[in-house]
């Protein structure tokens, strides 16, 4: 068994060494070796670990560590959040509960899914087993989510991660209410091929093999870092990631309220957009084609910096578009009223065009 485990060890290490040469072979030779003797140890847990920017995040030695460790880290950031109508005399049903969110300030922001009410004099919050009353609701029609303020101090917050790196097989824990998770895992990172986008509203979901039957749970990584929410259409799971709200709350704490750059195009990805010409594309495997009905919105900022149908926008602050990485999700780090600058090429020419974004309203 121990020869058998060496062996796929070892061909799991010469396989990230290969892939990972560019990056530092030995070092990658030695994590790799690491994670992938976790993930077989784990049983079940046998996804192709994959690595941070800033490293490997501290995984456990088992699946019993896994979920201790989950449960004492992470769990007691998940809240349940109900209607003040469904009170009875002896608290809230369980399943009287509207959604999940997870506490992400220690004086008691929370952010959630959509839910059905969003009066705060009509909501209260289980966090463990207090419940308390919501001061103030924040809403994101642009990514479907909602920030609840509570009336409480010195409360633990989740760790952030990132969905945007998960691979197919990574294994994760879906929570749906105070004290409960289940396993999940990555089926695959959907990009929507050969469409339309907007250069304002992020596109990407990721599939999730997901056997609970309920939306709007919340999403974390083996390390118990959070990554996103469910959501459910019909019968297919996906994750809405992290990276989609973040910027939200990042202007809610900065500014009291919600907000959201805007540039004003729209686009087709070339990183995920097979058949166009080669007079359209210029080369390009990655980059941003500006196109579409229309493809410079009247009066956007775009339009007044003077980008054309037919460009080509290849990068953002000289951060290139790749294969996971497009023009949507490149703004996701920018704010309204940022300037910056896209390089360009029109007809073969490179340009650069600085721009400062608007804010988007839907």
């Amino acid at each position: 068994m121990k020869k058998m485990l060496k062996s796929r060890v070892l061909h799991v290490v010469v396989l990230s060494v290969a892939l990972g040469a560019a990056s530092g072979v030995l070092a990658t030779a030695m994590t790799n070796s690491y994670l992938s003797e976790y993930a077989l140890q784990l049983n079940q847990f046998t996804r192709p670990l994959s690595l941070e920017t800033n490293g490997p995040k501290a995984f456990p030695n088992s699946y019993a560590e896994a979920t201790k460790h989950f449960t004492d880290a992470s769990l007691v950031s998940v809240v349940s959040i109900f209607p003040k109508s469904a009170k009875t005399t002896y608290g809230f049903a369980e399943d009287a509960s509207i959604g999940t969110g997870v506490i992400v300030t220690s004086d008691g922001w929370i952010m959630a899914p959509a839910l059905p009410l969003l009066s705060a004099d009509a909501l209260s919050v289980q966090i463990k087993d207090q419940v308390y009353e919501v001061t103030r609701v924040v809403t994101d029609p642009i990514t479907q989510t909602v920030f609840l303020k509570c009336s409480v101090n010195n409360v633990s917050v989740i760790r952030f991660g990132g969905a945007f790196d998960l691979s197919i097989g990574d294994q994760l824990f879906v929570s749906s209410r105070v004290n409960q998770f289940a396993p999940a895992s990555v089926v695959q990172q959907i990009w929507q091929q050969g469409a339309i986008l907007s250069s304002d509203v992020p596109s990407r979901r990721i599939l999730l093999s997901y056997n609970g039957g309920t939306a709007n749970a919340a999403v974390f990584d083996l390390s118990g870092s959070f990554v996103g929410f469910v959501s459910k259409k019909e019968a297919q799971a996906t994750i809405v990631p992290l990276e989609h709200i973040l910027p939200s709350l990042n202007a809610l704490l900065e500014k009291k309220d919600v907000s959201h750059p805007a540039l004003g195009v729209s686009y087709v990805d070339l990183a995920h957009t097979i058949g166009l010409t080669d007079a359209l594309r210029r080369g390009y495997t990655a980059g941003a084609l500006v196109t579409g009905r229309p493809a410079v919105r009247k009066g956007s900022p775009a339009a007044m910096a003077g980008i054309m149908e037919g460009d080509i926008i290849t990068a953002i602050n000289g951060q290139e578009m790749n294969q996971t990485r497009g023009l949507n999700e490149r703004l996701l780090s920018a704010r309204a009223g940022e300037k910056i600058s896209l390089s360009i090429d029109r007809r073969g020419e490179k340009i650069t065009i600085e721009v400062v974004l608007g804010e988007y309203t839907k």
